[in-house]
């Protein structure tokens, strides 16, 4: 029988306290190559990437997803961090939370693509949901999920739109964009806010006004570069950065304070670091994983059929894309809550399609400048 979940998750969210999760190492003997785990005592484990952290961010949404299904439906759990984002260490994480009886491993990011599609056929009795990425072979190569493997992707591309197209709304004309490594969640966010920039640029006729710098970082992590980079932006001009990935927003917004310019904040609301953030382009995580563990258990421990072996992208129609429109997060001062309503509602409809190409750069009005890591580096 499954829960009530819409209710638990609106009530869950006013009063739900996260926490970070703490790496843990094998407790005991364990031998890979069985390919068959023990009985599990906590069902559920939740494995992350150490490089983004667990503050802010993609890491936090995730486990506030499953703590908020966890104190519901009274399933317990482990979190695990990998030691970096290599494929091996990641594939050691998960075999950490096998080793320790785990039933359903929920992998957080890309990073864990090959960690699932080298175990996904070997552990055939563990379930695995991956988000944020599809199973690869050690080459890179996407393969096909085994039915013991559901997949949850989103549609950053509607969230970077809406970003974009709201800050040309609010009068910002100089824009820049700092994502973290090159990934296609990272690249599909990027792509839609230079989309929505350039649309409603060309809404209100400015578009030779409007300038965006682009940079990827190759990390997720805040370093000084990174503070260097838009530091010297927001000194020549640029007025908002999108910092896009992980932890980085934390060097970005070093350079805010000093500069006194503006961030737009990726995957969850972020204004309650800095006002310093106009909005965040946020999907769905911790909501979409709360349906997809009401699906599993209510299954009997297995992904049903519409889930099993499959892979689904969430965006506006599905309600994982938006912007934060509560009280406190909502800094629009000239665009209107109207105006979003009607972005979002064509983005929802279908009015506003977003087909994207990450191999290619957008074609648009406005000027932009690609910068490589070289460049940044010298």
């Amino acid at each position: 029988m499954k829960l009530p979940i819409k209710k638990i998750f609106l009530v869950s969210l006013f009063l739900l306290s996260v926490s970070g999760c703490s790496g843990r190492s094998p407790k005991e003997h364990f031998d890979p190559s069985s390919g068959k785990a023990p009985h599990a005592n906590s069902p559920a484990a939740l494995i992350i990437d150490d490089s983004s952290g667990t503050e802010n961010g993609f890491n936090q949404a995730a486990l506030s997803g499953l703590k908020i299904y966890s104190e519901a439906a009274g399933v317990t759990y482990k979190c695990y961090n990998s030691s970096d984002s290599t494929p091996d260490s990641c594939k050691n994480a998960v075999l950490a939370a096998i080793q320790d009886h785990a039933e359903l491993i929920i992998c957080t990011g890309a990073h864990f693509e090959q960690a699932v599609g080298s175990l996904q056929e070997d552990y055939s009795n563990i379930f695995f949901l991956l988000l944020d990425g599809v199973p690869r072979d050690s080459s890179g190569n996407v393969i096909e999920p085994a039915s013991n493997v559901h997949c949850i992707t989103y549609r950053e591309e509607e969230a970077g739109y809406l970003a974009g197209y709201m800050a040309v709304l609010e009068g910002y004309r100089n824009l820049g964009f700092i994502g973290g490594e090159k990934l296609s969640s990272v690249e599909r966010y990027g792509y839609g806010f230079l989309l929505g920039i350039n649309d409603a640029a060309s809404a209100l006729a400015v578009s030779g006004d409007v300038h965006v710098e682009y940079w990827y970082a190759e990390t997720f992590s805040p370093n000084e570069q990174i503070e260097k980079v838009s530091f010297d932006w927001y000194q020549k001009g640029t007025e908002i950065i999108f910092a896009c990935g992980g932890a980085l927003y934390q060097s970005v917004l070093s350079s805010a304070q000093a500069c006194d310019g503006m961030l737009i904040g990726a995957d969850v609301d972020q204004s309650d670091i800095s006002d310093r953030f106009l909005t965040s382009a946020m999907k769905g995580i911790d909501s979409s994983i709360i349906v997809a563990l009401d699906d599993f258990f209510a299954s009997g421990k297995q992904w049903p059929d519409t889930l099993a072996g499959k892979a689904v992208s969430y965006g506006a129609k599905e309600n994982c894309i938006s912007l934060p429109v509560r009280d406190q997060a909502w800094r629009f001062k000239t665009a209107t809550s109207e105006d979003y309503s009607q972005v979002l509602a064509r983005l929802k409809s279908g009015a506003v399609k977003i087909p994207v190409d990450t191999d290619t750069p957008p074609e648009t009005d406005i000027a932009v400048t690609y910068h490589d890591q070289q460049e940044e580096n010298s």
